[in-house]
């Protein structure tokens, strides 16, 4: 068994450094979880997605961005002659790096053959900004003004839609009021390099949809337009946020003079199976499987009845005008609530890593405890990538242990052999489960906090020998942004941790720090990370860590959480974010463990080249030692030869 916190801190990995690009792999791995198969299940969780779909790339598939709480767009493209979920690929976490967003709209304003955005953001949250594309940059322009050259303003928590309602070949934008009101812009043609919009009115067609009649509703949230009835004119839809389905209201005007039917509003639909949901739903339409008609897909936002942090991407087929329920959860990917962490051990010594991933609370039901999943490695796919099947949410199971927003870590702190657990939580505390199991069938027993550690929130427990003396000695990140070194005075057998520094190498990330030692290049160097998504990387030169931009990480959230994986096939880092979800994340340019003359390939050349460092006792090579026990002998070409069998 190996005694380490976790794999990666025995295997070896040779980056191609300076400037070492990190992209996100939307291949690795497939999880099962009872009758669900996610094919991309590292893409990144949803919290309250507002989604658009649009053709970006010009093959006449609509692809799609997203916006989340992280204030950043993704970017899925449609992949040709697919109709489902899994057809998509996440080309990235952060179009043209576009960050604080509130809500966005992309389309060609001014009808030039290029793509604009409009968006509002969280520092100015009623103003609403603009952006042209010129040589495949979004260049900001300005605000949005009026013919009296005065900045509109758009209510923040209402989300704005645009739509040429008047048939004039130019879009108009409509937004909500929380007073039960709908706002109407007119477009009046484009003023340097802008769109003009002036404001028609604040109570278009009458529509009012607060009342004591129409109790329920408490204005048109997230509106937006589509022919429903297939008449040639647009009918409205709207999610409110005191409302669990959506709204309809019939156009009964023509394309070119819309007259909205306030009598007959719809209270629910699709009408054959109404979305109920926590309130707040956001309707969006597109032919996503090119059959001529527009599917319907609903976001949930979460209003008045709560929040609903998974499965709120619903997706509806349109089938002769009846749209049937397909999914809500389109995007096939790991979604679990939110404020995930997650890390990789093997726990039932079958020499593979499981994952575990601990969460911060379910708030629809009570009491608010949190959670850790436990997701049994059981080999590899028909493609040859991990392959995890959920075997629990909930692996502790112990009613004595009450708290939230778990951070899990995994270690043999007494030296039997087996795997015991340490959990941060949000108050700062660092808990211990010692395993009175066995190395094959764990069985964690709630022992109780860690002595006087009690930190600002959210503790980060990171476990390893930094002095190289026989024991583990703990790292903690924390609400405040710094790292706790706390040294173990006690021995392999029975811990004992004191405060050595309150501030690891002066390291402040300003807000919830957590800390990854990893071996590179035979050196111990270490990630730290933070809840703005913040990613910084360390390396140890001679004994004096610097910081470094070596590591170049695209954006993976908030509240981000990091550990290593590592096989025959792939080595790289495991994040967890904000919004529930994970990213895998590639080293690219390394050569693999046991890859020894750098071919790519791990093959009988490899095994040749290490015993010939054996039999000329050539000098000490780091790569060719690979226990990491200091001695290059035959346990190495053993251990070679063992991944040479199971990359076979």
């Amino acid at each position: 068994m190996i005694k380490l916190k976790n794999i990666s801190f025995i295997l070896f990995i040779s980056l191609a450094l300076p400037f070492v690009e990190l992209l996100i792999n939307p291949s690795f791995g497939t999880v099962l979880d009872g009758d669900l198969t996610y094919e991309n299940p590292f893409l990144g969780g949803f919290n309250k997605p507002k989604i658009q779909w649009l053709d970006w790339n010009n093959d006449n598939i609509d692809d799609l961005f997203l916006l989340d709480e992280d204030g950043h767009i993704k970017y899925y493209i449609a992949n040709q002659n697919c109709n489902r979920n899994d057809c998509f690929t996440l080309e990235s976490t952060s179009f043209y790096n576009f960050s604080n967003i509130l809500w966005f709209y992309i389309d060609d304003f001014d009808n030039d053959g290029f793509y604009e955005i409009i968006t509002s953001n969280k520092e100015n949250t009623n103003l609403v900004s603009y952006y042209n594309f010129v040589d495949d940059l979004f260049v900001y322009e300005g605000n949005i003004i009026d013919s009296e050259g005065t900045e509109i303003s758009i209510d923040p928590t209402m989300v704005p839609c645009f739509a040429d309602i008047d048939n004039d070949n130019d879009l108009d934008l409509f937004s909500g009021n929380v007073i039960g009101t709908v706002n109407f812009f007119k477009n009046q043609g484009i003023d340097n390099n802008m769109p003009v919009f002036n404001l028609e009115t604040n109570y278009w067609q009458e529509i009012y949809i607060v009342g004591s009649s129409l109790n329920q509703r408490h204005g048109a949230s997230a509106i937006n337009f589509n022919d429903l009835d297939d008449d040639g004119d647009l009918d409205l839809s709207w999610g409110d946020y005191f409302q669990q389905s959506l709204y309809i209201i019939w156009n009964i005007g023509t394309s070119e003079n819309p007259l909205m039917d306030n009598k007959n509003i719809l209270n629910q639909f699709p009408l054959n199976d109404p979305i109920l949901t926590s309130g707040l739903n956001m309707p969006s339409f597109t032919d996503i499987d090119l059959d001529g008609d527009k599917d319907l897909f609903v976001t949930t936002l979460s209003g008045a009845y709560g929040y609903q942090l998974i499965n709120n991407f619903t997706y509806y087929e349109n089938q002769n005008n009846e749209y049937i329920k397909q999914s809500s959860n389109f995007i096939s990917t790991i979604d679990i609530l939110s404020d995930v962490n997650p890390t990789f051990v093997d726990i039932d010594n079958d020499n593979d890593l499981d994952l575990f991933i601990g969460t911060d609370f379910d708030p629809s039901s009570f009491p608010w405890v949190g959670k850790i999943n436990y997701y049994e490695n059981i080999g590899q796919d028909a493609n040859g990538e991990i392959l995890l099947v959920k075997a629990t949410s909930d692996f502790l199971n112990n009613a004595q242990f009450t708290e939230n927003n778990l951070y899990p870590d995994f270690v043999d702190i007494d030296n039997d052999d087996d795997y015991d657990l340490f959990v941060g939580d949000f108050n700062g505390l660092v808990h211990y489960f010692n395993n009175i199991g066995d190395v094959d069938n764990p069985n964690m027993k709630y022992i109780g906090s860690i002595g006087d550690i009690d930190l600002s929130g959210y503790s980060t427990p990171e476990f390893i020998d930094i002095d190289d003396d026989g024991d583990f000695d703990l790292f903690i990140g924390n609400a405040s942004g710094t790292i706790l070194h706390y040294e173990n005075i006690g021995d392999k057998y029975n811990f004992d941790f004191v405060l050595k520094n309150n501030n690891y190498e002066n390291i402040n990330v300003n807000f919830r720090s957590s800390i990854l030692f990893i071996n590179i290049s035979c050196r111990l160097d270490f990630i730290v990370c933070n809840g703005f998504g913040d990613i910084f990387y360390y390396k140890d030169n001679d004994g004096e860590y610097i910081l470094s931009n070596d590591l170049i990480y695209p954006f993976l959230g908030l509240n981000l959480s990091l550990d290593f994986y590592k096989n025959n096939n792939y080595q790289g880092i495991i994040s967890g974010n904000a919004a529930g979800g994970l990213y895998f994340t590639d080293f690219l340019g390394e050569n693999l463990i046991g890859d020894l003359n750098s071919d790519q390939i791990i093959n009988v050349v490899d095994i040749v080249s290490l015993v010939q460092n054996i039999l000329d006792e050539s000098k000490y090579i780091c790569s060719y030692d690979l226990n990491q026990d200091t001695i290059i002998n035959v346990v190495d070409i053993i251990a070679l030869v063992g991944i040479i069998l199971s990359s076979n």
